[in-house]
């Protein structure tokens, strides 16, 4: 399928759908939505060590997207469908609303506004809704009501989080290095050709190879999720569990098959955080200790927060399938102290290393841009020049410094706007007995003092203009500063002087004092 049909099958699926947001105008092909789960299905019925969530968002987002084009809607509404069927398909698999709307503001709208987490979370509940009608509100993996025995037990889960952000690190390490491997697999054995099929079908060997040895890696291992969290395993077995999917994970995944890594991940986490207890246990520890389960949850949630690169995904994602309230504060902890530890020695997260190979550029920090934060009256130039209309351009010219002024509004005798002109208007027109209302330009945009930087630099694109003359909401609009798009450009140092101990540059013309307009 891969080889013949469609290339983009390979993998989890996240960085695909992500890829379509980034630079396909949120365009996904009919085959994908098709492909995808029938590929899923063979892979992960065959033994794969995957999960659902990661294919089931793929092809959520393709029918979104598919929907999208065919009633020939814009990119942004085809992004919004797209997330929408994303979170969805992720809600009605797992039972899990809240983790649906999440996992598609975290991964996929690259935003927070209403106008899109509204249709997501209308899509995510519709989905629940179904789910339930058929299946029920059983939780996918029900635990016992766990309590944490002190508060003191939260500095153990924050070493637990430091030992999840270490083992998410070696996760997105050592999965990158073995794709780009059996990516150029055909360089090292140049009989293994064509790479798509045989490397694979290598990675299956390998897996056969480990599960012979731990028959839990196969498949989604849901079962042995629930032994994790209802402490059915010794401390031996939880290790020799964890570090047998994580191999099977990655050499699966390398070598080019499907699947999600989101229940692989769990298993990766449950079963070190769960033999993480059980050793404080045994050892008589002087902090009481919670019950091994409690461990086993939260190390779950802080593995795939941590190498997805989003923690309050995961987070809601484990409460949602356990149903457990006593969990929520060592799941903050751990969760928010791994996906830390794994930005400081990460670059790139599981989701974003194959984009960021392909060129990409991708960022899953979220802020208020700077231009929807500022008016345009706190950095326009108040200091500017009014040229009258009636006046000569000659007299103009002598009388201003044309070379010095910038951008001068044309005003008539009660002050209201006629046009601009710039130092090189004046000087074509200045041997002509003109006068400035003959030569001034009407290529600016109108704008208001409340008006914001975004608004308003959405005009000058619209118009192709880079000047703005601010004028009084009043029926005289008189002229009370002036723009240029330079000064727009100049907004980026307030989040330079927010962010850092440097005083603000007395020059940078932000926010400048009032002044009333000379000339």
């Amino acid at each position: 399928m891969v080889h013949f049909w469609e290339p983009t099958l390979k993998g989890h699926g996240i960085p695909e759908a992500m890829e379509a947001v980034l630079v396909g105008k949120s365009r996904v092909r009919m085959r994908v939505g098709i492909l995808k789960p029938l590929a899923t299905a063979f892979a992960i019925g065959t033994g794969g060590p995957f999960g659902a969530e990661g294919p089931i968002i793929q092809t959520g987002a393709a029918f979104g997207s598919i929907f999208g084009q065919a009633i020939h809607l814009t990119p942004y509404q085809r992004r919004v469908l797209l997330a929408a069927g994303a979170a969805g398909g992720m809600a009605a698999t797992f039972t899990a609303p809240f983790a649906g709307i999440l996992v598609a503001i975290e991964l996929l709208l690259f935003e927070f506004r209403a106008r899109s987490f509204i249709p997501v979370a209308i899509a995510s509940a519709v989905a629940t809704t179904v789910r339930v009608h058929f299946v029920g509100w059983a939780p996918l993996f029900p635990m016992p009501a766990y309590e944490l025995q002190s508060v003191n037990e939260l500095w153990l889960f924050a070493v637990l989080g430091i030992l999840m952000g270490i083992a998410g690190i070696a996760m997105i390490r050592v999965l990158s290095w073995l794709e780009e491997t059996f990516d150029h697999l055909d360089r090292t054995l140049p009989f293994i050709k064509p790479t798509a099929v045989w490397a694979p079908a290598i990675g299956a060997l390998l897996l056969g190879v480990i599960g012979y040895f731990y028959p839990q890696v196969f498949g989604t291992g849901y079962d042995t999720i629930r032994d994790m969290l209802n402490d059915r395993l010794t401390a031996t077995q939880l290790l020799g569990v964890s570090f047998a999917k994580f191999w099977a994970l990655v050499l699966s995944l390398g070598s080019g098959t499907t699947g999600g890594v989101f229940a692989p991940s769990l298993i990766v986490g449950g079963g070190v955080g769960s033999a993480f207890a059980t050793l404080l246990r045994s050892a008589q520890h002087v902090i009481p200790i919670s019950d091994p389960g409690l461990y086993a949850l939260v190390a779950m949630a802080a593995v795939f927060g941590g190498i997805a690169r989003a923690p309050f995904t995961a987070i809601v994602f484990l409460f949602e399938l356990s149903r457990n309230p006593n969990s929520l504060l060592p799941l903050i902890v751990c969760t928010i102290v791994s996906d830390g530890f794994v930005r400081l020695f990460s670059r790139e997260s599981i989701m974003t290393g194959k984009l960021v190979k392909r060129g990409l550029i991708v960022r899953q920090d979220y802020s208020v841009p700077v231009l929807m934060r500022a008016r345009i009256e706190q950095i326009m130039r108040k200091n500017f020049t009014p040229v009258s209309a009636d006046a000569e351009v000659r007299s103009v010219v002598l009388e201003v410094s044309p070379e010095a002024t910038g951008v001068m509004p044309v005003v008539r005798a009660d002050g209201t706007l006629v046009g601009i002109v710039e130092a090189h208007d004046l000087l074509k027109g200045a041997n002509g007995g003109l006068r400035a209302s003959a030569v001034a330009r009407k290529d600016y945009v109108l704008a208001y003092p409340e008006e914001t930087v975004d608004e308003v630099s959405r005009d000058m694109l619209r118009q192709n203009v880079e000047n703005v003359v601010v004028v009084e909401r009043n029926p005289q609009a008189k002229p009370v500063g002036v723009v240029r798009a330079a000064d727009i450009l100049r907004l980026r140092r307030w989040v330079i002087e927010e962010e850092s101990h440097e005083a603000p540059a007395a020059s940078s013309g932000l926010a400048p004092a009032a002044q009333t307009p000379s000339g």
